[in-house]
């Protein structure tokens, strides 16, 4: 039997936009345009200018490649691990809900760079894009464990690979050297989310690192390099290597219905720049405050109602969920979140500011948030609930209830949704008229005959 890695390898290298339905497609240009306003809207963040002016030291000597709004040449490696930081730094980028991962993001900040060096198609970037964000919605449905709870963040430890499928079929290889970039990049896949617990800067580099990996692996396998065919259900392959504990992979998830049953019909876009899991509560709350006066002095308990398996990320230990050290920090904390949105009564790119995290008022209403089990949103993970539930001193209870948070699934996004958040997110950094250009070209860019002259005019 052929190895999953070759077979996936396969049916990427073979794939073209008539392989998809008009709905996966539509959906692939608005995730990237999504991702790509997300980019935009963080470039001057002071970890994304850290993380370029590192490659500029580290990479010295690097050409033929640029960062997507930067005039700075690199190597290719060196673009796609500042785009993969600008991709996440603000915690906006989207989620395929049933395991948590940020598909979008690693591949486009791995695939953009090699399309631009190259002058590619969009239709070329396309049927790079579409196979890898359906590879990596199948990698997080193998295990049964969930990353977070062994230390692992989903989306770095997985999207290297689907980054290496993306960036393999826009470099012309062949279905085993594909395969071999696959299994080399097992030996670059990691993520810890040790950062969690203290707000540092880490997790948000981890999408850069996993992009830049991935263009490294088939870089080597081009070179002739091999990589191991079993890289994922082999004895030492990586999630018995990766899951110690060892439970009943499902691998068959992999292949099933390849090309028929489309996962990445299930990746969420983020109405708000936080972790998914936060985001109905942000709904509820903000619904909340248009019911009622928030008053810190008269409100005894705010309870949020969140599936268990999310309480050791966003809601534990909660001294520490209650005053996050850094903005990225509180971007994981249910008590500061569900705060700020009931005190400030918005919630976008500007969320979570120095002066939100000392805020006075924000942090004596997190002190009054708790959290409890909620068997219905742990029943279903496929869906994205929150229950909010405000006690007043009186005795008096005002709740709120989200079933689907917009962008999932069962309560989709329009195109219109996107580009409302685009249009929000890259307000101030570029023109009106560039961003209309940008949202056109997007939208067609199977139509494109030159990727790189629709982000050229961007650079500096």
């Amino acid at each position: 039997m052929k190895s999953y890695s070759f077979q996936l390898a396969e049916w990427a290298q073979a794939f073209t936009l008539e392989d998809a339905t008009p709905r996966v497609l539509a959906d692939a240009k608005l995730h990237l345009l999504d991702v790509i306003g997300v980019m935009i809207a963080s470039y001057q963040h002071q970890t994304v200018q850290a993380a370029k002016r590192a490659i500029q030291d580290s990479d010295a000597g690097g050409r033929g490649a640029y960062p997507l709004l930067d005039s700075s040449e690199t190597s290719l490696a060196g673009a796609a691990f500042v785009n993969g930081v600008a991709s996440a730094v603000l915690e906006f980028d989207d989620t395929h809900i049933q395991t948590n991962i940020h598909p979008t993001g690693v591949i486009a900040s791995a695939a953009l760079p090699i399309a631009q060096a190259n002058g590619m198609t969009g239709r070329q970037l396309l049927e790079a894009v579409i196979p890898a964000l359906e590879i990596l919605c199948r990698l997080g449905l193998v295990s049964p464990v969930r990353m977070h709870e062994v230390g692992l963040h989903p989306t770095s430890v997985y999207g290297v690979f689907a980054a290496a499928y993306a960036a393999a079929k826009l470099k012309g290889l062949d279905v085993k050297t594909m395969a071999d970039a696959v299994g080399t990049s097992a030996s670059l896949s990691a993520g810890s989310i040790a950062s969690f617990e203290d707000g540092t800067s880490t997790k948000t580099l981890h999408v850069g690192f996993a992009a830049s990996a991935a263009i490294r692996a088939v870089a080597l396998a081009a070179q002739g390099i091999s990589g191991p065919g079993r890289v994922f259900e082999g004895k030492y392959g990586w999630y018995a290597s990766y899951v110690q504990s060892k439970p009943d992979f499902r691998f068959s998830a992999l292949t099933d219905d390849l090309g028929a049953k489309w996962h990445s019909l299930d990746i969420a876009t983020k109405i708000y720049p936080v972790a998914y899991t936060l985001i109905p509560f942000i709904e509820a709350a903000l619904e909340l405050r248009k019911q009622c006066t928030i008053d810190p002095d008269q409100i005894r308990e705010i309870r949020c109602a969140i599936m268990p398996r999310s309480f050791h990320t966003v809601c534990e230990p909660v001294e520490e969920k209650r005053r996050p050290l850094t903005s990225w920090h509180g971007r994981i904390s249910i008590q500061h979140t569900v705060a700020e949105a009931l005190v400030l009564g918005r919630f976008d790119k500007n969320a979570f500011a120095e002066e939100s995290l000392r805020n006075p008022v924000i942090n004596a209403l997190a002190d009054k948030v708790v959290h409890v089990a909620d068997p219905i949103a742990a029943a279903d993970t496929t869906r994205s609930r929150a229950v909010i539930t405000i006690v007043f001193n009186d005795g008096q209870e005002a709740s709120h209830t989200i079933e689907d948070m917009l962008g999932t699934a069962k309560n989709p996004a329009t195109e219109e949704v996107y580009i409302r958040k685009f249009r929000s997110n890259v307000d101030g950094v570029i023109s009106a008229e560039a961003a209309d250009a940008l949202i056109e070209d997007l939208l067609h860019l199977e139509n494109a005959a030159n990727v790189d002259l629709i982000f050229s005019r961007l650079r500096g």
